[in-house]
């Protein structure tokens, strides 16, 4: 016959503290490659998302419907999804061909301040909490892109913030007095 040991509370606390310290430290490693990666490639992220959420809205417009509490026209909801399929399929393209000009800036920033405001007067209207969700994400999503942006080094800005070193003499033209 077998006997078990049984373990003593300061053993079994130890054992926990472990598999915790475990655990949590492939979370936060994790965790830290996907807020690095969102904070590289925030036109990737922001597309991904658009991608999804436009998707879903196409393939299930019900199961939309039913989670948001949106009522009406299954045309305005596919109408909301194309649109969003075209903003987040330019902002992966944009992250593809790394280029962050001002038009992609202001595609990304008024997209998500738009839906943002949105989603806020929905929730203020009585429909669903889940649009509160998504005005987090978006606020979020633009978080990134400042994030990334600010801890970027622009050597334009680098070279703007260098002091000035003093102007060199300028050639004096002299002057021929008239004999």
């Amino acid at each position: 016959m077998a006997t078990v040991r049984s373990l003593t509370s300061a053993q079994r606390a130890e054992m926990l503290r472990q598999g915790w310290q475990t655990v949590s430290g492939h979370g936060s490693t994790f965790f830290r490659h996907v807020f690095t990666f969102l904070t590289v490639y925030p036109p990737l992220a922001q597309g991904v998302y658009y991608l999804l959420l436009g998707l879903w809205i196409l393939v299930s417009p019900d199961s939309y419907q039913m989670l948001t509490g949106q009522q009406g026209d299954v045309r305005q909801v596919e109408v909301i999804g194309v649109l969003l399929l075209v903003v987040g399929g330019t902002l992966c393209l944009a992250a593809y061909r790394k280029r962050g000009s001002p038009e992609v800036l202001f595609l990304a920033f008024g997209s998500a301040a738009g839906l943002t405001v949105v989603d806020l007067l929905l929730v203020y209207r009585g429909l669903s909490t889940i649009y509160l969700l998504d005005a987090v994400l978006q606020v979020t999503l633009v978080a990134f892109w400042v994030y990334g942006w600010r801890r970027e080094v622009h050597p334009a800005t680098t070279a703007a913030a260098a002091p000035l070193a003093p102007p060199a003499p300028a050639a004096v033209p002299l002057m021929m007095t008239p004999k």
